[in-house]
């Protein structure tokens, strides 16, 4: 019996360390969710926003003005994710802060043909034109597939899709990249002839622009390597995306930080952004029902429902006092990145944290994973602050890939263009500042960096 019994505790201490992990994995909003899926099917959980109307609005208006205090330093551009789109008081407002983020490319066409006069057919295809671009501004549809898809007649279409090329941004409705900065040259205000000779090494030469391969394409089209700069310079200077400066608001990623850092005077102060998902407590009806009733059955059922809410209780005690210090160690050892911002961040793993804190490294991989930090230089995943080291073998100094990248960059730009730096050149100019990496490395960091070989750089 005594065997019985202690296998039943294991399982379900089991069990409840099994939640416990789960819930400390949630975000904010799939802890809201849980929470409120919970108090369906179980009732002695007493969601306290919902217990009135009055309550529940003066508890979202507290609510909303803890969380403008929070983030009274931070970037305005994140004040959008603190208001609700089902809120009809805050709609109006909402629509006109996010305006205020760039209208959408969708729009942007719409109002450059509000006035023209179009049949209802022709505005019908236009319509579709709109809809059917990618977010670069592409239209790569097949056009007499979607003539016949709209049952119009392709000469019709390709009438109307013309129409749409000559709208800004220029490049839009192009079919492909040549045709987007063939598209874009016939407006540039330049001598006739070098457009000309532009557009030709768009449509037929883009492999060899990117590899810088000029004198290449100066002996294909016969003429002078100067005259070749000239074109290939111009080319450079447009857009290959045209749509992408614009705002879709349909793909707008609303996050909800679990964790705030405010700086105050000299120091950060970090907060846990519980008020993202319902308090509760225990219904004191069902708790004293569960004391007073002589019903055996309805007994036993209070009582596992009592201990379901309490461990609920202890498991989200236990996310916040978890991520409280996982969030405190962050910001400790992330001091740099929190003073300077982006391009400062220190070396950083899951053990760190785990031996400060005494906790497995499982353990600090859950409380990282899927949740985001608001500070002043924007909203950051918790995993982003996971920097791995690298460590000089003669130097014995360590850096971060990001501080490599940086000034592997800073390396290529000072050099001489007529001479590039070769990648073992660069691994040995990177050993100086003590970031000690093989040329092969340097060969994947540049091309993380979009920076092209020796050859492509040349001039």
């Amino acid at each position: 019996m005594n065997i019985s019994m202690t296998l039943a505790q294991k399982q379900v201490l089991t069990q409840q360390m099994v939640q416990t992990m789960n819930i400390l994995q949630m975000n904010a909003q799939e802890l809201e969710h849980y929470i409120n899926d919970m108090a369906l099917e179980n009732p002695t959980i007493e969601v306290e926003a919902y217990s009135s109307h009055e309550e529940g609005d003066a508890a979202r208006q507290a609510d909303l003005e803890r969380k403008l205090a929070w983030l009274e330093t931070t970037d305005r551009q994140n004040s959008v994710y603190y208001r609700s789109d089902d809120d009809p008081d805050n709609r109006e407002a909402n629509l006109l802060d996010i305006r205020d983020r760039g209208e959408s490319l969708a729009d942007y066409i719409r109002s450059q043909v509000m006035h023209r006069q179009f049949s209802d057919r022709q505005q019908r295809i236009l319509d579709y034109l709109i809809e059917a671009l990618d977010p670069d501004g592409y239209f790569t549809d097949d056009p007499a597939a979607t003539a016949e898809f709209l049952q119009v007649a392709p000469e019709e279409f390709e009438e109307m899709l013309n129409q749409l090329k000559k709208l800004e941004p220029a490049g839009i409705g192009a079919r492909n990249l040549p045709e987007c900065l063939a598209l874009q040259l016939a407006r540039q205000d330049e001598d006739p002839e070098i457009l000309r000779d532009a557009e030709i090494i768009a449509r037929e030469y883009l492999p060899l622009i990117a590899k810088n391969h000029l004198s290449v394409i100066a002996k294909k089209m016969k003429m002078s390597a100067e005259r070749v700069g000239v074109c290939c310079s111009l080319i450079r200077s447009l857009n290959p995306k045209p749509g992408n400066s614009f705002n879709d608001r349909e793909h707008f990623h609303y996050i909800t930080p679990d964790v705030v850092v405010v700086k105050f005077d000299d120091r950060f102060e970090v907060l846990v952004n519980e008020r993202q998902y319902p308090s509760f407590r225990i219904n004191a009806y069902y708790e004293n029902m569960e004391k007073t009733t002589s019903d055996k059955e309805a007994k036993a059922y209070l009582r596992d429902k009592l201990k379901q809410t309490r461990e609920l209780q202890d498991s989200i005690r236990y996310r916040m006092s978890t991520l409280s210090g996982v969030a405190h160690i962050l910001v400790e050892k992330q001091l740099e990145f929190f003073l300077h911002g982006p391009g400062h961040r220190q070396p950083l793993q899951l053990s760190d944290f785990a031996e400060e804190l005494d906790l497995h490294v499982s353990t600090v991989s859950r409380a990282l994973s899927n949740k985001y930090l608001q500070c002043s230089w924007g909203i950051y995943p918790l995993n982003y602050f996971l920097t791995a080291e690298v460590r000089g073998k003669s130097s014995g100094e360590s850096s971060t890939q990001e501080q490599i990248l940086q000034k592997l960059e800073e390396i290529v730009a000072a050099e001489d263009k007529a001479k590039p730096l070769s990648d073992q050149a660069i691994a040995e100019k990177l050993k100086e500042f003590g970031m000690e990496i093989s040329r092969r490395t340097v060969s994947k960091y540049r091309s993380i960096c979009g920076i092209p070989d020796k050859s492509g750089r040349r001039q």
